[in-house]
């Protein structure tokens, strides 16, 4: 019987677009299991790793051999009444670290891929400016964030930024999602190309 690697996906709201697609596509391929809740910011997805594990991994005693994961789009955001980004950059920066040691505790022969942060249509925040934005400005700078901690921790990068750069407008569903047919096929492919160098 041939093996089939155990992958998990997990992330903010992007990753919920191309999940399901992904799991599907690759079914003859892999095993592809998917948090359901969104991981939105660093912090809350530190928090709520074990959680994850345990409904997903633990109960059906799976140990995953890749797990591919994103956050920053809630990080970057920055609320009307404040000139700051949600986490600030040195957040981001630990947020990131303290997932990937915590990833690697639970999982520690799991290879590792980072998604990078989509690009936004700005203010890229639903409520409107009023409220919030994001600017692509802050997710740039983020993703060198990434990239340098990924680099130095041994996490490879799967770079959907430039992948959301080239999605015409018919693929986004509103500033900052991609939850249409194009849009989740054109992430979710990038995903599959990304995952299938591993198995």
């Amino acid at each position: 019987m041939v093996y089939k690697m155990n992958i998990l996906l997990f992330g903010d709201s992007i990753c919920q677009n191309y999940a399901q697609y992904v799991s599907k596509q690759m079914k003859s391929e892999a095993n592809v299991f998917y948090v359901r809740d969104n991981a939105r910011y660093t912090t809350f997805a530190l928090r709520y790793l074990h959680e994850w594990f345990t409904a997903i991994g633990t109960k059906n005693d799976i140990d995953f051999d890749i797990i591919h994961f994103n956050c920053g789009l809630w990080d970057v955001l920055r609320l009307s009444n404040e000139n700051r980004t949600f986490s600030s950059p040195q957040e981001y920066e630990m947020g990131l670290i303290r997932i990937i040691e915590r990833i690697r505790w639970f999982y520690p022969s799991a290879k590792l891929i980072f998604a990078l942060t989509t690009k936004v249509i700005e203010p890229g925040f639903e409520p409107g400016i009023v409220m919030g934005e994001r600017r692509n400005s802050d997710i740039q700078k983020f993703n060198e964030i990434a990239q340098n901690v990924c680099k130095k921790y041994n996490v490879d990068i799967d770079d959907l930024w430039v992948v959301s750069e080239k999605i015409p407008l018919e693929g986004r569903s509103d500033e900052v999602h991609f939850e249409t047919e194009i849009g989740m096929k054109l992430l979710g492919e990038q995903v599959i190309q990304c995952l299938k160098e591993h198995i």
